[in-house]
């Protein structure tokens, strides 16, 4: 029984890949999250103004709008990448 080496580095580079790509991705996402609102030019809080009604473009968190968005695609793509992976892996899926 030989075995074979191409093969295995294949599936070895694969699936190293595969978890550093879902992990940076849900990384990434939580890094987005964590994005603070900007300060005010001459302001002394140095976690950004206070909230604003006339702030559209923050969510209630105050967090900017556009890191949420892609906060929640990055955790998208990262649950897409697992469910193709468990795709891949079990064989009753295939049918």
């Amino acid at each position: 029984m030989m075995i074979d080496w191409g093969a295995f580095l294949v599936v070895f580079g694969a699936a190293l890949f595969s978890a550093v790509f879902v992990v940076a991705l849900y990384s990434l996402g939580i890094r987005f999250l964590a994005t603070p609102a900007r300060p005010v030019e001459g302001s002394l809080e140095s976690n950004g103004p206070s909230r604003d009604d006339e702030d559209d473009d923050v969510d209630d968190l105050g967090r900017p709008r556009w890191a949420t968005v892609a906060a929640y695609t990055c955790f998208t793509f990262s649950v897409i990448a697992v469910l193709v992976g468990i795709y891949l892996i079990v064989p009753a899926l295939h049918r």
